[in-house]
């Protein structure tokens, strides 16, 4: 049995462009949740705790899980020139299954199954996530003419959006 109060797994010094194995994620796991049985969420739990406890120390980390081979998983730390693609890819995905489920808000529902107030509940959820969708559409349609002209986007959007990038 190992020692609990050694820690499997020294996520302070983790480096870019390393990788954590399938074992150290589970001895992890078993450190730092040791009354959870593991399931199918368990690798994002894990994967969002170092990360968590990366940035709490202000070593931030980008953890991308790898499949080694059926049934077996690693997680890689990207390294600077990597994550970019990762996280734009992420981000795409995100924008992107936002779009398809707002548009089974608007589908995938038959309304005669519910009364009134769920009726105008379905509404505004509707109303709000077409708006979104359509700001989302607007936002990459103008980004695209921009790149197309050959002008490059402005760097106020940053600022002005709640991304803020850390201090430098």
């Amino acid at each position: 049995m190992p020692d609990p109060n050694i820690h499997p797994l020294d996520w302070r010094a983790l480096e870019k462009g390393s990788s954590i194995s399938q074992e150290q994620i589970l001895e992890f796991w078993r450190y730092h949740f040791p009354d959870k049985e593991w399931n199918e969420f368990s690798l994002v739990t894990v994967k969002e705790k170092i990360q968590n406890l990366r940035c709490a120390i202000n070593a931030p980390i980008v953890i991308k899980q790898t499949k080694v081979r059926e049934g077996e998983v690693r997680f890689d730390i990207l390294t600077d020139k990597e994550a970019p693609e990762y996280l734009a890819a992420q981000a795409t995905a995100g924008i992107k299954k936002h779009r398809k489920n707002a548009r089974r808000l608007l589908t995938d529902i038959d309304v005669n199954n519910l009364n009134e107030a769920e009726k105008r509940r379905l509404e505004t959820k509707q109303i709000h996530h077409a708006f979104i969708a359509a700001a989302t559409d607007g936002a990459r349609k103008h980004s695209l003419q921009l790149q197309r002209k050959g002008k490059s986007l402005p760097k106020s959007v940053i600022e002005e959006s709640r991304l803020r990038p850390p201090e430098s």
